[in-house]
C-alpha cells in the first residue's frame, strides 16, 4: 500500500474521531512510526509500506483516536527551547507554563550568578530544566511525590546535560528540604476545582494524572499547604512564581500575605486568564 493512501486512510480516521489537525497529526505519526523527519516523508509519499509497517502506524492512529494525547504517543513535546521526553505518569506541559520560565527569567538581572532553584512538583522536570539552561552557572532541586515522575524528569535532564547541576528529591512540595537556601522557587501545583474534573475534555481526565491535577474545593487546596512550608526554604526576598487557575488570583492574595509574601505582579495567559503570580518572600 502507499504512504499517500496510507496518510488518507488516517486522516479520515482522526477526522471521525474529531481531531482538531487530522492532517497534521496523521502526518507526525506515520512519521513517528517510520523514524523519520517530516521532510523526508514529503518526498515519498508513494513508497510502498509492507503490511506489517502499516498495523504499526495504525495503532498509533487508533490510540491518538481514541483520546490518548499526542504526547503520550511518541513520547515527545516541544517546551520553551527544548524536545523533552514526556509519558502518561507526568502532566503534558502546556504554553502557559513557558510564561511562567519568561517571567522568571525577567526578574533575574544577571543571569552568569549562581542561583539557587527549587521547582516544587517539577513532573517531568521540564521548567526546572528550562531554567538551568538559561542560567549556566545556577543548580536546582526539583521535587515530587511520585517516584515515576522523577524518572521522568531525571531523562530530560540527562538528555540535555544538566543533571551534574540538579538534584531530585521525593517527598510532599519542599518537606525534608534545607530551608533558608533558595533564591528561586516555582511551582505549578494542581489547581483545579475537584467539581469541575468531570468536565475536562477526555484525553485530559482518562490519561494525564489526576493528582497533578485536583486541587481540592476551590483548586485551593494545594497552595494552602504548599506555601507555609515553602517560605520556610527561601531566604528574604527571594522569588516565588506560581503557575494557577484563571480565577484564583484574588483568594491566593491574602494567602500569600499570611505566609509572609508580597504580591509583586499576576501575569495574564494568551487567552487573557490570571495564569501567574510572582511574588517576594518578606520577613
Amino acid at each position: 500500500m502507499k504512504l499517500s493512501n496510507i496518510l488518507t486512510e488516517a486522516k479520515a480516521t482522526l477526522s471521525k474521531a474529531n481531531i482538531e489537525e487530522p492532517l497534521r497529526e496523521s502526518k507526525l505519526l506515520i512519521c513517528h512510526a517510520l523514524s523519520c523527519s517530516l521532510e523526508i516523508f514529503l518526498l515519498d509519499t508513494e513508497k510502498e509500506i509492507s503490511l506489517l509497517v502499516k498495523k504499526n502506524i495504525f495503532k498509533l492512529i487508533s490510540r491518538r483516536a481514541n483520546g490518548e494525547p499526542f504526547a503520550y504517543i511518541t513520547n515527545s513535546i516541544s517546551f520553551y527551547k527544548s524536545n523533552f521526553y514526556i509519558n502518561n505518569k507526568v502532566l503534558i506541559p502546556r504554553p502557559e507554563t513557558e510564561e511562567l520560565i519568561e517571567k522568571v527569567l525577567k526578574n533575574i538581572p544577571n543571569k552568569n550568578k549562581n542561583i539557587n532553584i527549587l521547582d516544587i512538583g517539577t513532573g517531568s522536570g521540564v521548567i526546572l530544566a528550562s531554567l538551568l539552561q538559561e542560567l549556566p552557572n545556577s543548580s536546582g532541586i526539583g521535587t515530587d511525590i511520585s517516584i515515576d515522575a522523577l524518572k521522568v524528569a531525571k531523562i530530560n535532564l540527562t538528555n540535555l546535560n544538566i543533571f551534574s547541576r540538579a538534584k531530585l528529591v521525593n517527598t510532599n512540595w519542599s518537606q525534608g528540604i534545607k530551608t533558608n537556601i533558595f533564591d528561586i522557587v516555582t511551582c505549578n501545583p494542581p489547581y483545579i476545582d475537584n467539581k469541575y474534573i468531570k468536565n475536562l475534555p477526555k484525553e485530559v481526565k482518562e490519561y494525564e494524572p489526576l493528582i497533578a491535577l485536583k486541587g481540592g474545593k476551590n483548586g485551593l487546596d494545594s497552595f494552602k499547604s504548599l506555601l507555609p512550608i515553602v517560605r520556610n526554604v527561601m531566604k528574604i526576598n527571594s522569588l516565588l512564581a506560581l503557575e494557577i487557575g484563571f480565577d484564583q488570583s484574588k483568594l491566593l492574595e491574602n494567602i500569600l500575605y499570611k505566609n509572609k509574601f508580597k504580591l509583586k505582579d499576576i501575569i495574564k495567559d494568551i487567552s487573557g486568564n490570571k495564569r501567574i503570580i510572582i511574588a517576594i518572600s518578606i520577613n
